[in-house]
């Protein structure tokens, strides 16, 4: 903004100001004095002959609202006009083709030529790349062309293109450096966020999430379905693979401004021992200067399955003797086949979501309100996902010096999970259907389903869908505040202290319910009906202190910013399970049952931090140096009173321009030091209750020994890269090369008998990840009616066992005769191995790798006039997955390539790589066409101002040559190593909605 502009907008804002105040005073606000020449008279004079009127509007192109204040100059003249405060201006321009020039602070000027015939215009600004600003602190920020670190930000645009039921499904594809996976297709979400690929075995995996300065949970918690199906029983235990929920899921997506991933340790070293996996700093949206502006989203969609894995055909009456004999062919063959997949998924309900904003200010006080309403059908009978959010941020200023703000969150969702993934008793959907013929007909007759004979358990999977309930209600309260107290303020120095209070509180309550009448209950237990109650209550408070001193004397020799601060979190889970058994007269009610088990589960974590940084700018503002430490104390160590500090420096050096073509360019180096804290149980000795001692309660030892020495694992990264504005901003380019070293793993080690344990949580081991993250975003077409603009990421990551104290070991699975996962010195983290047969015999060999080969995203937005069309495409390649569901269809000769199945069954005896497979996958994970109706039809919703209809899809298309039903898959949720494990999951699907936004 040139000198001029600046004070052309000044005066405009002080008459606005004084106006208001009149207006509050119940006065009317003095008039300015008639300008000679372009101050309208209180008559209209008509434009001159050679002349014409153009009306128009200037949006933001991120949120689409009209920009006040944005000087409209018709180029090569000084004549010109301020848009209004909705963004529309007027403007009396020569006849002919004229250009005009649009400026507004902090967005890039633009050039537009409007043609001889066309009188109106709509025009959109976008941010200014280099004075996008990034969290690099707790309590301070550096514009994007000074950043020292890799830092990825997602805007509220990107994150909301098309209808998504939970933020980290509406990341996929958009972030370089994340790979970012679906558990399963079950409604209501389960996902893992992998950032920089795997940087621990046996502690958290999970990123830190930030919202709004509060460190809020991200657990995942057991449902307590593996207490029905069994399936923590063999060689893994992780009650992981009830197909749990990680609960950043609560937050509503359209409620974000903008996200922010710290990828490095470089960049997240400030949140010390929590922040081991990157940090995710999501900002929500605040009340903007102007009028209530009132926004309202109507969606109405479905979902519908997407891919079925299929099953033999029988055709004859013999192949049905050959395979089951002659009583199984005389009971159930009649001819008639059935494709058991779309009776148990093939449902189409229609979902809906209703949205709802609130933004504005009144006097000193921002605010924003929003609530959604949200009911996602399943495509399985009784199941699905509701939300309700409702949200409310204010801002306040409290004189001159001192800035309040406070946010709450109330979320309430229920998820109908159904029954799926692996299990010991073979009643979930997949389980019973990979040995359930074509030609049994599994449908109810006169309200009664039959059981089914062609499994042990007898379950029938539409029975089962139809009558069993798996739901998990959640109500949860998400709170902070936050005050900034300008001390001290001059030319060359400010000093402020900011304060931050913040809570997160939430219940999570899990039902299941299955009564008597399943197939499935008796021969379970002998005790028909089971009920089981959960109830989860989690409570995290965060609070601290920061000061911040700024020192830019008037030389501009340099712009130093210090900050320093205090802070104490405490995260608490209290988690109790109920289950009965042999439900009488099938009540629901635990108290109702024959036989009753009772588990309990209590943890809580007390953190304390303080740390001290420092930012400099010099050389005219380009070179940054940035340094810091943070010191850390933590009760989930093995001594809770020890220091751990975490430090990091960061420099970066932007270049005087050197071609015409070029506007930015950067060159960035950065070191960090995070950490991984030690999970609740791994500092202390696992203890059992037993009620079989000479016929007497007890408590006895698990085996599991504590120790005292447990801490944090550490991580020192070191990261470069460059990162460059082209040809005036329609071109951006950020590259980063980085290595990760994880020393000082949480590993399991095995204990001598002598010490009456058989394991113990040690420290010890490095792993090692390197890896290359690429971003292009380009506008190769920008004019008055199309603009297009493209965003391609790369992420390639490699990760290197670097040493093991104890030698390798097994991360157990189901057994090397079907693939696990093994931690050897100089091998990848994420490699399978396998029993295959050699001329040596049976040998323990490499059979696959979790990790990809590299990750693209790549999206596309093109606008014409009032239509735009957006879509992203997300594709992976290489990685590997364990598909076990194709090994019970050829265990139970029921694939639907029969012959080839027996063939693999075959060669899987003495090669186990026969059931690993690739994971490459192309998806369309989003398309949106969107329109905004015309202001004739505007006229007819009263007071809208803005109007925009959208048809969208999500996961519209897959293409993969795996024979599963997603490459996409985990049976073991959010574990670190154990991933893309296929058993038995719930079915993809995809989605498309249409809706409507009406602003006012």
């Amino acid at each position: 903004m040139t000198l001029k502009q600046a004070l052309i907008s000044g005066c405009a804002l002080a008459l606005l100001s004084v106006e208001a105040r009149a207006q509050e005073q119940g006065t009317a606000a003095p008039q300015p004095e008639a300008a000679p020449a372009e101050q309208p008279a209180a008559t209209v004079i008509p434009a001159p002959a050679n002349t014409r009127k153009i009306t128009g509007k200037v949006l933001d192109a991120l949120t689409n609202d009209g920009l006040p204040l944005t000087r409209v100059i018709i180029k090569g003249t000084t004549k010109g006009v301020e848009t209004e405060l909705d963004g529309t201006f007027t403007l009396d321009v020569p006849k002919g083709p004229v250009t005009l020039l649009f400026s507004s602070q902090d967005h890039k000027e633009r050039e537009v030529t409007v043609g001889a015939n066309r009188n109106d215009v709509t025009v959109s600004l976008d941010a200014t790349f280099v004075e996008e600003m990034v969290v690099v602190g707790r309590a301070s920020e550096l514009a994007r062309k000074n950043l020292a670190n890799s830092v990825a930000s997602v805007n509220t645009e990107e994150l909301n293109r098309a209808p998504a039921a939970t933020v980290d499904q509406a990341l996929q594809g958009k972030v370089a450096g994340a790979n970012i996976q679906s558990n399963s297709g079950a409604p209501g979400g389960g996902m893992q966020l992998k950032l920089r690929g795997v940087s621990t075995i046996n502690g958290s995996s999970a990123p830190l999430y930030v919202v709004d300065g509060v460190i809020i949970s991200d657990v995942a918690i057991a449902s307590g379905v593996y207490q029905l199906t069994e399936s923590v029983r063999g060689s893994n235990p992780s009650a992981t693979q009830d197909n749990q929920v990680n609960r950043i899921a609560d937050l509503n997506p359209n409620d974000i401004e903008s996200i922010e991933v710290l990828k490095g340790a470089s960049a997240a070293a400030i949140y010390g021992s929590k922040a081991s996996n990157g940090v995710v700093i999501i900002t929500t949206k605040k009340g903007k200067a102007g009028a209530p502006k009132v926004d309202v989203t109507q969606r109405v969609g479905m979902y519908s399955l997407s891919n079925t894995l299929g099953s033999r055909v029988f055709r004859t009456r013999e192949e049905v003797v050959e395979r089951y004999g002659e009583e199984v062919a005389a009971q159930y063959w009649t001819g008639k086949t059935f494709d058991q997949e779309k009776l148990l998924a093939g449902r189409r309900d229609l979902s809906y979501e209703t949205l709802a904003s609130v933004s504005g200010t009144a006097g000193d006080t921002r605010y924003f309100a929003s609530a959604m309403v949200k009911d996602d059908k399943g495509i399985i009978e009784n199941t699905g996902y509701q939300k309700q959010s409702f949200r409310l941020n204010l801002g306040q200023k409290l004189g001159s010096d001192i800035e309040v703000n406070a946010n709450a969150n109330l979320v309430h969702t229920l998820g109908n999970r159904g029954l799926t993934n692996n299990d010991n008793t073979n009643i979930t959907y997949y389980m019973a259907l990979a040995s359930t013929p074509n030609f049994v007909d599994l449908r109810a007759q006169d309200g009664i389903y039959p059981a089914n004979p062609f499994v042990s358990s007898r379950a029938n999977p539409l029975q089962t869908a139809a009558l069993m309930q798996n739901d998990e209600d959640v109500w949860r309260l998400l709170g902070s505040a936050d005050a900034t107290w300008t001390a001290y303020k001059s030319e060359t120095q400010s000093f402020k202290v900011l304060a931050n209070l913040g809570v997160d509180r939430f219940q999570q309550k899990n039902k299941l319910f299955s009564p008597s009448t399943l197939a499935f209950e008796l021969p379970l237990d002998n005790l028909p009906g089971t009920s089981l109650f959960a109830t989860s209550e989690v409570l995290n408070l965060n609070t601290g202190v920061n000061l911040v001193h700024n020192y830019r004397p008037q030389s501009g020799i340099v712009n130093a910013t210090t900050s320093a601060g205090f802070q104490y979190e405490q995260s608490g889970l209290d988690t109790l399970y109920v289950k009965s058994s042999g439900q009488i007269a099938d009540q629901e009610n635990v108290s109702s049952g024959t036989q009753l088990r009772v588990l309990q589960n209590r943890q809580m974590l007390r953190d304390r931090g303080f740390y001290l940084q420092e930012e400099m700018l010099m050389l005219d503002e380009r070179l940054t140096l940035v340094g810091a430490v943070r010191g850390e104390q933590s009760s989930a160590n093995g001594d809770p009173n020890k220091l751990f500090f975490f430090p990091k420096l960061a420099t970066a050096y932007r270049l005087q321009p050197f071609h015409p073509a070029v506007n930015e360019f950067k060159v960035r180096l950065a070191y960090g030091e995070t950490g991984n804290r030690p999970t609740y149980i791994q500092k202390y000795t696992s203890l059992a209750s037993n009620n079989n001692i000479e016929g007497l309660p007890a408590i006895i030892g698990t085996g599991v020994a504590g120790s005292k020495d447990i801490h944090p694992e550490r991580q020192r990264e070191f990261e470069a890269g460059v990162d460059a504005m082209l040809f005036n901003g329609n071109a951006v380019v950020e590259l980063t090369v980085y290595q990760r070293n994880i020393s000082d793993l949480l590993l399991q080690r095995t204990l001598p008998g002598s010490t009456g344990f058989t394991t113990e949580y040690t420290n010890g081991g490095e792993l090692r990840n390197r890896g290359i993250e690429a971003m292009l975003q380009v506008t190769p077409v920008r004019n008055t009616d199309w603009e297009w603009t493209s965003n391609a990421t790369f992420t390639l990551n490699r990760s290197t066992v670097i040493s093991l104290p104890d030698g390798p070991f097994n991360v157990p699975v189901f057994g090397t005769s079907l693939g696990e996962f093994r931690l050897e010195e100089g091998s990848s983290a994420t490699q399978i191995v396998g029993d295959v047969m050699t001329e040596n015999g049976l040998e323990l060999r490499k059979i696959g790798d979790t990790e990809p080969d590299f990750r693209v995203g790549f999206s596309n937005v093109v606008k014409y006039k009032d239509l735009s069309l957006s879509f992203l495409l997300d594709w992976q390649q290489g990685s590997d997955i364990i598909n076990l569901t194709r090994f019970l269809y050829d265990g139970n000769k029921n694939s639907v390539d029969y012959e080839r199945g027996l063939e693999r069954q075959q060669a899987w005896l003495t090669d186990a790589s026969v059931y690993v497979e690739d994971a490459t996958f192309l998806k369309l994970r989003e398309v949106t066409l969107s329109y905004n109706l015309p202001q004739q039809w505007l006229e007819k919703i009263p007071a809208a101002k803005t109007a925009r209809l959208s048809i969208s899809g999500r996961n519209l298309l897959t293409f993969t040559n795996y024979s599963g039903l997603d490459p996409e898959v985990s049976n073991f949720g959010n574990q670190a190593i154990t991933r893309n494990v296929d058993v038995a999951p719930f079915p993809p699907s995809r989605s498309f909605w249409t809706s409507l936004d009406v602003g006012f």
